[in-house]
């Protein structure tokens, strides 16, 4: 139904496609969604061979779209994508400059919205999700667990000597650091797997199974990874963990035990 009705607006004009795009992108779950999906209306409903959407993000630098999520390949998508104006280019051209400029204009907010979601759960400088984030998440993992039986282990680390790296270096040094520890925990991880920047230089994972040494093991990993990142090997974590449902039947439990038990081995 929602197709016929979309397809009967935009057989008048193109500015009525664009208004009832513009109608559907409050309830898009996402803003990549929505653009992928707008261009697959454009094909559809004007019979096109293809079409390419390219918008110029101050956040992400310079973004390409296709039609039906393809790879930006072959001659005319490649033409398409790499010129130096951004905006939409369908094959045959059947939108006015004007038109295909809104059209483009309201992908480009949807992708701000998406842009403005993401900072507003992540933490800014690691990539990684914030603490409010990583709460909330934590909460629902540990009801889960105890609800369903699923075991997962809470993996909290600590850089060692941070602040004295910090006064040392300088905290350019310190913030890359933390940056290159973001980009280490999101290479090891895998998938169902989340990291958290919880604090200043305290991280924490969620890591699916109940093996302690797992999480001491990421750790480890970690501090080589990190350190090969950077081009030197001052980088090292205490480690705690904690496992549920069987240690703890609450989230602030057991981040209290995988909080105590890290600052049991930094005092080792």
């Amino acid at each position: 139904m929602r197709d016929e009705v979309v397809s009967d607006t935009v057989q008048r004009t193109p500015e009525a496609f664009v208004t009832a795009l513009a109608a559907e992108l409050a309830e898009a779950p996402s803003g990549i969604s929505f653009i992928y999906d707008a261009l697959d209306q454009l094909v559809q409903h004007y019979d096109l061979s293809d079409a390419v959407l390219v918008l110029q993000s101050t956040p992400t630098g310079r973004q390409a779209f296709r039609a039906a999520r393809q790879p930006i390949r072959g001659a005319w998508a490649t033409e398409r994508a790499s010129r130096s104006v951004p905006g939409l280019y369908t094959e045959p051209t059947v939108l006015d400059a004007e038109t295909s400029e809104s059209l483009a204009h309201l992908c480009a907010v949807a992708l701000r919205l998406d842009l403005l979601s993401h900072d507003a759960t992540h933490d800014a400088l690691t990539g990684l999700l914030n603490r409010r984030s990583f709460d909330d998440l934590l909460t629902r993992a540990v009801s889960r667990s105890v609800r369903y039986g699923w075991a997962f282990t809470l993996v909290v680390m600590d850089l060692n000597r941070f602040k004295e790296l910090n006064d040392r270096l300088g905290h350019p040094a310190g913030d890359e650091v933390l940056r290159a520890v973001g980009r280490g925990l999101r290479s090891f991880l895998r998938s169902g797997d989340v990291a958290a920047r919880i604090g200043g230089d305290e991280f924490a994972v969620i890591l699916d199974g109940t093996d302690p040494e797992v999480g001491r093991g990421l750790a480890t990993r970690l501090s080589l990874a990190a350190g090969n990142l950077l081009g030197w090997a001052e980088v090292a974590f205490a480690v705690g963990t904690a496992t549920a449902p069987d240690e703890a039947a609450d989230s602030a439990r057991l981040l209290e035990l995988a909080d105590q038990r890290l600052y049991e081995a930094k005092g080792r």
